[in-house]
């Protein structure tokens, strides 16, 4: 039996993964002069691309106080996304990585963004897609199950509750406009299927699911991944 690393090195000799796609996609976007905002900063574990060089400030947000530690940002601020402690049209560029999949009131804290982002500026977002089987299983097994998995294999991801209230293309639509906002790009894909690491035949048809929805468009809906572009209207 082929180990993972061996699958690995067959199926996927020059990935690129969620934080190279999304980096690709912030750097499309992101300009010297510009003030960017990381909502739902964190502690910056999960994606550890510096923009601080190549932006004006950067500003992260988060509710918890694991953000103080976050050697990412300029200046870290502990609050609430509904209810940012700054002025409107303040912000060139918003990050929103790992996001909105936890928000319970997605509408609010979309109008709150708006609010803060100056005209014409973007928010660059990436999400689980909720039609995804990853996300159809979390939704119906217990929180304390998504820690105890993703501590198991290392990942920090679902320490926070998910909700999964903006993430197919439709809602975010939707949402984005009722939210003052506009899509203007949203790619889905399929990663590599880190959630089945634990064992080869698991990986191995991950690997099959992964191969199939990347080659037929009209599956592309049950891809696992979101990025996109959110426009100032």
């Amino acid at each position: 039996m082929r180990s993972i690393a061996d699958l690995d090195a067959r199926y996927y000799p020059n990935y690129v993964g969620v934080p190279q796609r999304l980096d690709q996609a912030v750097r499309r976007h992101l300009r010297p002069d510009h003030v960017v905002l990381d909502a739902g900063a964190g502690s910056g574990g999960a994606f550890r691309h510096d923009y601080k060089d190549h932006s004006r400030l950067l500003i992260g947000v988060d509710r918890s106080a694991e953000i103080t530690g976050n050697q990412l940002l300029d200046v870290p601020v502990l609050a609430d996304l509904a209810h940012l402690p700054f002025r409107p049209e303040v912000f060139d560029l918003i990050l929103a990585k790992c996001l909105f999949e936890h928000l319970d009131r997605p509408v609010e804290v979309l109008r709150e963004l708006r609010r803060v982002l100056r005209p014409g500026g973007h928010i660059v977002f990436h999400t689980p897609n909720r039609f995804h089987y990853v996300a159809l299983a979390a939704r119906v097994l217990p929180h304390r199950f998504h820690v105890w998995f993703n501590t198991k294999r290392g990942a920090q991801e679902h320490r926070f509750e998910t909700f999964y209230r903006a993430n197919d293309r439709r809602t975010l639509h939707r949402l984005a406009g009722r939210a003052g906002l506009r899509v203007t790009e949203l790619e889905l894909f399929e990663p590599k299927p880190a959630y089945l690491f634990f064992h080869p035949i698991a990986y191995r048809a991950g690997i099959a699911y992964q191969r199939l929805v990347a080659t037929h468009d009209w599956l592309a809906g049950v891809r696992c991944s979101l990025i996109g572009v959110l426009e100032a209207a």
